[in-house]
């Protein structure tokens, strides 16, 4: 294409190389009607299209969260309930979602196959430029919100998809805070209020004022198009203009984010957030010091990554240290925040009480200032660069597809009619603050952006017993008066309304709407799996395993310790390890360690997980993996680094261990909540299989142990021994298997760097086979000061006889996007809700942000009468199977390679069963989803149950459990 030429409709203005991506972008307006859009040519397959809307709302109704849900509730070619739905159920999409942010919302979609990829970009452009909820208020009461009246006597309710949404999002203290945090430093623009939607504010928006909303953020000449990938992009033009754009004048927009007038002076203010009425309240306060600066660059984003990354993440962190050693609070974070209009950074603390507040303004400013006078440690601040330009040049997003990472990235100054494609660029960037190590650069810029910068704000939250049922007891008097204040028409109005309402929800969509939506055929299916190469070789009495790849210059390792050897009791000093390697005393100080991790390192991480040997009912492998990865040329600093953490850590400095175990509990205090649905499902799996009880362990079980601990001082000095005793067991070289990913010529010398080392480790034979799991005995609900509900019940279908089968992963999908939605989500107003069939027969729903608890295990319990009555034509059935292999159609990307040939080698599951399985999901008929209604109905009578969730519904429900519980103090 070539430059100032008009494209069916659209003028090519600009085409620029980005080597760093192995791109060429094109920019271009289309004429008529004002739309933006960027094309980036590159090899990639994986093809990305999004069309974001500026949109900048003025409240905090929600209005433009509501909006991104309505849209895709059915469009002018698509008369559906819910497109959206549909497309998941039956493309093979790699990508499809829609994301509301602050100050925009962005629908993106990706595809490899050239089909599949048009029909979700022709889905998607009708649902935002001919949506059907432009004229069709009902939408709005469902995914919004709506006064719920089933008889006229009873009390009145509010319901919606997204009211329900963000009561969850505001159950989290960090939510909390961080929409304090925006109130605080933006109170005259869009960022001071929150675009999700506040519960005490979304119940304030009309149908009118959504209309408006639309009508002005909602048209081409306010849009942003992105196409990623190989294509033919004359093409895609064409379809662009002549399907829509060509249909629409361009207007004069007025959407723009408006800029804070400075502070003259900081502010400090405190808010309360609830805890339940057993919860403990001390050391629960979180407090965050944020500044907003005053303009940024993309080298200054980059530089403020590598300073947050210095000064805050890594664990020689001295503006961490400073705080922690200071008594503020036990675990601390922070980050640099260049996706709105105005920048900002910002320092938390948790696990904090109400009397640090100043303290930690004072400690924060007067370190910041000591840095700038004495200078920063060089060395410091070159092992955070390192690690932050590794990961720009690994450019791997953990299968996601990268073209939606560039487009998220590039709105964060396209938005602002800034270069768009600056931000893809990094190298000149990069060499300049390399450079600037040698002189007063960062110095510099904390001297220029953060002192004497009286545009901050510093906010806390305190716990506050009882707050949220006062809350609910206040919304209960608000709709009692609401009710008492209608006439007798208006509250059958409501009833008929409501009523009205569950009929939509109910009536399906006709056979020809649902044909409306562009469906593959069986035979674009491939069954075949993508086999990854795994070789084996004996290095003295340790496997390693080499996993072939490409993977430009890095190599990927894995340390994989058996925990077959450790008892039960064990197990939760094997979570502290995980926790704690990498960041205690080895021969040197963990400050200096943290260091040359960061210098010649690209990451350095250890977990444990369980992997359940293929097709068994209760065995599994226990597993404690180190995982770190390094550029080629950084080999031998890998196996350097990997040794001196596993042979020489010290478990001896109670003081330290003290702080991380209250850092971690901290950490878990601050997101229990929003790991609700995590918690439910694992703790009803611990009751049915010894894998179950495992996981759930290292989650709530973890959890409760590190509260008692951490407030115990007596406990805390017998913790090293144990921790010696426990990392004696686990590390040694006849215990491991290794992992090496990397290209032929690269695995030899990582064989000769690595059998000298793992030769001194230890050789001591520990009878394995002693890790017995205690099952949990009990149902159990876990009360929260939450808003909503997590409920989740499950079992295990090889006790009842019933192997896993094809048909299963199927009846997922027909769970998430049929049943449970609509009985959960559409008619509940959940959130939503999902099923899970595992391969060692455990099974478990769960709902995730859901008012309801005791309707939820109805629906449940009713699930074996939908099943026996399943029927769908051979295209509807053809759209599940679709759905289903797209989502067991993961990108391998080069980091994922290796773990995944060692997950199939622990599992002892073979290529030949993979593809078995996946023919058998091609050729499911409705008669094979019929058949699991006994798989189905034999597991919900063992009555496997547990809930996380509002006090008040617990209690309501207190019969359905054998326990109620809090959550650790």
């Amino acid at each position: 294409m070539e430059l100032n030429q008009v494209y069916s409709g659209f003028r090519l203005n600009r085409v620029e190389r980005i080597d760093e991506i192995n791109g060429t972008a094109y920019e271009m307006k289309h004429e008529k009607s004002g739309a933006r859009l960027i094309y980036i040519d590159s090899p990639d397959t994986n093809k990305v299209f999004n069309i974001a809307f500026r949109t900048t709302p003025s409240d905090s109704t929600g209005v433009a969260h509501i909006m991104e849900h309505s849209v895709l509730c059915g469009s002018r070619k698509f008369p559906l309930k819910e497109p959206f739905v549909e497309l998941v159920k039956g493309s093979l999409n790699t990508f499809l979602n829609a994301m509301t942010y602050p100050d925009k919302t962005m629908y993106p979609v990706a595809s490899k196959n050239d089909k599949d990829f048009h029909n979700l970009m022709d889905v998607y452009l009708d649902a935002v430029l001919y949506p059907r909820v432009a004229n069709d208020p009902e939408i709005v009461m469902q995914e919004g919100w709506h006064y719920e009246l089933d008889n006229a006597d009873d009390e009145l309710t509010y319901k919606g998809v997204v009211f329900n949404e963000m009561k969850g999002v505001y159950s989290s203290p960090d939510s909390v805070l961080e929409r304090q945090i925006m109130h605080e430093l933006f109170p005259d623009t869009t960022y001071g209020v929150d675009s999700g939607g506040d519960p005490d504010f979304i119940t304030d928006l009309t149908y009118e004022q959504f209309q408006e909303f639309y009508r002005v953020h909602y048209h081409p000449s306010n849009s942003y198009i992105f196409l990623y990938g190989t294509m033919n992009i004359e093409e895609q033009l064409a379809f662009l203009n002549d399907e829509y754009l060509q249909h629409f004048d361009a207007i004069d927009v007025h959407t723009e984010v408006g800029i804070q007038q400075p502070f003259t002076e900081g502010k400090i203010v405190s808010y309360p957030f609830s805890v339940g009425a057993d919860e403990g309240t001390d050391n629960k306060t979180l407090h965050a010091l944020s500044y907003v600066l005053t303009h940024r660059t993309p080298e200054q984003s980059l530089a403020y990554e590598v300073l947050t990354h210095a000064l805050l993440t890594s664990s020689a962190a001295p503006l961490k240290q400073a705080l922690v050693k200071a008594g503020i609070g036990s675990d601390v974070t922070g980050y640099y925040l260049d996706s709105i209009r105005q920048p900002m950074w910002n320092v938390t603390v948790t696990g904090s009480e109400m009397d640090k507040q100043q303290l930690l303004q004072d400690i924060v400013e007067s370190t910041l200032k000591e840095m700038v006078t004495n200078g920063l440690d060089k060395e410091l601040l070159e092992a955070s660069l390192n690690s932050i330009e590794f990961t720009l040049r690994e450019n791997d997003f953990g299968g996601r597809p990268i073209g939606l990472a560039y487009v998220i990235r590039m709105m964060d100054q396209w938005l602002y009619d800034m270069d768009p494609l600056e931000l893809l660029h990094y190298e000149e960037a990069l060499v300049n603050i390399r450079q600037g190590l040698s002189g007063t650069y960062f110095e510099d810029l904390i001297s220029q952006t953060l002192l004497n910068n009286t545009h901050k704000a510093l906010v806390s939250i305190y716990p506050e017993k009882g707050l949220q049922a006062k809350k609910d007891q206040a919304v209960k008097e608000k709709l009692a008066a609401v009710k008492a204040n209608m006439s007798e028409d208006e509250i059958n109005a409501i009833v008929e309304q409501t009523k009205a309402l569950k009929i939509r929800q109910e009536t399906p969509d006709s056979e020809e709407a649902l044909e409306s939506i562009p469906l593959l055929e069986l035979s674009d299916l491939n069954p075949n799996i993508e086999d990854v190469e795994r070789r084996e070789q004996m290095v003295g009495d340790t496997k390693v395993h080499f996993v072939p790849t490409f993977a430009k210059g890095i190599n990927y390792t894995g340390f994989y310790f058996k925990l077959d050897c450790l008892t039960e009791e064990d197990l939760f000093y094997a979570d502290i390890l995980t926790d704690i390697l990498s960041r205690v005393d080895t021969k040197r100080s963990y400050e200096e360690l943290s260091k040359d991790i960061n210098l010649n390192l690209g990451g350095f991480t250890a977990d444990i997980t369980a992997i359940a040997k293929d097709g068994t009912r209760d065995e599994f492998t226990p597993l404690l993996i180190v995982r770190s990865k390094a550029l080629h040329s950084k080999l031998a600093d890998l196996c350097r680094i990997v040794n001196e953490i596993i042979s020489e850590s010290r478990f001896t400095n109670v003081k330290r261990l003290t702080e991380l175990v209250q850092e971690s509990k901290a950490i878990w205090d601050n997101e229990a909540f929003r790991r609700g649905h995590t918690i439910v499902t694992q703790r009803v799996l611990a009751q049915v299989s010894g894998a179950g009880k495992f996981r759930d362990s290292g989650n709530l079980g973890y959890y409760q142990k590190i509260s008692e601990l951490a407030t115990n001082p007596a406990a805390l000095p017998l913790l090293p021994e144990k921790l010696a005793e426990v990392a004696k067991k686990i590390f040694r070289s006849n215990n491991l298997d290794i992992m090496f990913v990397g290209e032929e010529e690269e695995l030899a010398p990582f064989i000769d760097m690595i059998t000298p080392i793992i030769s001194n480790w230890s050789h001591d034979v520990v009878p394995g086979n002693k890790l017995v799991m205690t099952k949990q005995a009990t149902n159990e609900a876990i009360v929260t000061a939450g808003k909503v509900q997590y409920v989740a019940q499950g079992g295990n279908f090889k006790d009842h006889g019933f192997d896993h089968k094809g048909a299963m992963s199927v009846l997922e999908v027909i769970l998430r996007y049929e049943y449970l939605w609509i009985r959960i989500r559409v008619q509940g107003g959940a959130y939503g809700a999902f099923a899970n069939f595992y391969n060692d027969g455990s099974m478990v729903f769960c709902s995730y942000r859901d008012p309801n608890l005791t309707e939820t295990l109805d629906v449940y319990k009713e699930l074996p009468e939908y099943l026996r009555n399943f029927n769908l034509t051979d295209r509807e059935m053809r759209k599940y199977i679709i759905g289903t292999m797209s989502s067991l159609d993961l990108t391998m990307t080069p980091s994922l390679r290796g773990p995944r040939a060692m997950g199939l080698y622990f599992s002892g599951t073979n290529l030949a069963d993979k593809v078995e399985f996946r023919k058998q999901v091609i050729a499911c008929q409705p008669q094979d989803i019929v058949a699991l209604a006994d798989v189905v109905e034999s597991v919900i009578k063992d009555n496997h149950i547990c809930v996380m969730g509002n006090e008040e519904k617990i209690k309501a429900a207190g019969s359905t459990f054998d326990e109620i519980v809090s959550l650790p103090n």
